[in-house]
């Protein structure tokens, strides 16, 4: 007998992204996300003439954005993931040898 997760809520990661390349002019990826008052607004501006719709994408496929409920988004076992690095004063950088 399969068990729900309850830490996804059925919004898809790669519907999501595609939303906000083709549709994201028009709102539709906040829309799909849960966020009708942004996605109201892009729609109105045209996306906020181009540019709110890159940084919503660039921000969606970052995984910053998600699903205005809390959840996650379901990925395929093989999707998209992305590790953050910070970098400081004390991150050792080996140098290149060249031959």
């Amino acid at each position: 007998q399969p068990i729900e997760c309850r830490s996804v809520n059925g919004y898809s990661y790669k519907v999501a992204v595609a939303l906000s390349l083709f549709l994201g002019w028009l709102g539709a990826d906040r829309f799909y996300l849960g966020y009708p008052a942004l996605g109201l607004l892009k729609f109105c501006t045209v996306g906020f003439c181009g540019i709110g719709s890159l940084i919503d994408f660039i921000l969606i496929s970052m995984q910053i954005v998600g699903p205005s409920d809390g959840s996650n988004y379901i990925i395929d076992y093989y999707g998209a993931r992305l590790t953050r690095l910070s970098i400081t004063n004390d991150t050792y950088r080996k140098p290149q040898m060249y031959p």
